[in-house]
């Protein structure tokens, strides 16, 4: 392929897709535009694009996270922030679904047993917005090993073992130390200390759980649901227009499958004051829908 690829989102590009390994930290900038060098099948999931001054230069990229200059569908915010509302008041919750996400990383210690969904939806972490607002005060040492995906290196989490616990439940990634990258990546950022960041990641997943989004997503293990479907599923279940706050990530499990991966939900308010789920993503920024359509993974692979 060639062409331009248009970024509507701020999304990581990384040499691989079978890696979160990103050399650098790079993420694409909204509205700009890069060189489109190819995609990894048809109908595929991820561009080629080349990001100058990157170390490498080629990176991949979702689908979800721009449009190609044929008019190809994007995902990403539609609109900023209203005016007069806090930065620091806005924040993306991405939940998993775990046997998504092991399919294509099936070494990784919490996969081994195939990505296990007991728990429904998986905490991935809460990212005060806008994107790229990260590491706050962190020194620069964390930061190196952060980004070089040594999260062994990184300091532990100050949190209570009632909270380790619970985290533990929501986060199947605390065995590969999932819990210290979220903390310092994006927690430095959030208006409270490590044990309210995580009490509050762990109150939304757990409502999001408790909701019928979980049983749409349980009730359709192998075969297709559609963003249209997830969508109008939230505008039941929180009211409407909460749909359009929410994104679908597909991944490709590398047999030309796309597998539903991922929500990403807007949410906008207070989280110390107890908002609910459900008014916390009326409130959000609206999203684009991201990948049209994923099968739902079961645990195990292949």
């Amino acid at each position: 392929m060639s062409g331009q690829f248009v970024a509507e989102a701020s999304c990581f590009a990384t040499p691989s897709i079978r890696s979160d390994n990103n050399p650098g930290r790079i993420v694409t900038e909204p509205g700009r535009s890069y060189d489109l060098l190819g995609r990894n099948a048809v109908p595929g999931s991820h561009y080629l694009i080349q990001v100058p001054g990157a170390d490498p230069e080629r990176r991949w990229v979702p689908y979800g996270c721009g449009r190609v200059n044929d008019g190809t569908s994007s995902a990403g915010l539609v609109k900023p922030s209203a005016k007069g509302q806090e930065e620091r008041d806005a924040y993306v919750l991405a939940a998993s679904w775990h046997p998504a996400f092991c399919e294509t990383r099936p070494r990784r210690a919490d996969c081994r047993s195939g990505g296990e969904a007991a728990h429904g939806f998986s905490l991935h972490g809460l990212w005060p917005q806008p994107r790229g607002r990260e590491y706050c005060g962190v020194p620069a040492a964390i930061r190196a090993a952060d980004e070089a995906g040594r999260w062994r290196e990184l300091p532990p989490v100050e949190i209570s073992e009632t909270t380790r616990k619970a985290l533990a439940r929501v986060m199947p990634g605390t065995v590969s130390q999932l819990d210290r990258h979220e903390y310092w990546t994006h927690g430095t950022c959030f208006s409270g200390d490590a044990d309210a960041y995580f009490v509050q990641s762990i109150r939304l997943i757990d409502e999001l759980n408790a909701s019928p989004i979980r049983a749409l997503f349980e009730g359709s293990v192998g075969r297709e649901l559609s963003a249209s479907d997830i969508r109008a599923a939230f505008d039941a279940a929180f009211g409407k227009g909460a749909g359009s706050r929410v994104l679908l990530d597909c991944e490709s499990d590398g047999a030309g499958r796309r597998l539903a991966g991922e929500l990403r939900i807007s949410l906008r308010g207070v989280l110390g004051d107890g908002a609910s789920l459900g008014s916390l993503i009326l409130a959000g920024d609206p999203l684009q829908p991201g990948c049209r359509a994923g099968r739902v993974d079961a645990p195990g692979f292949g």
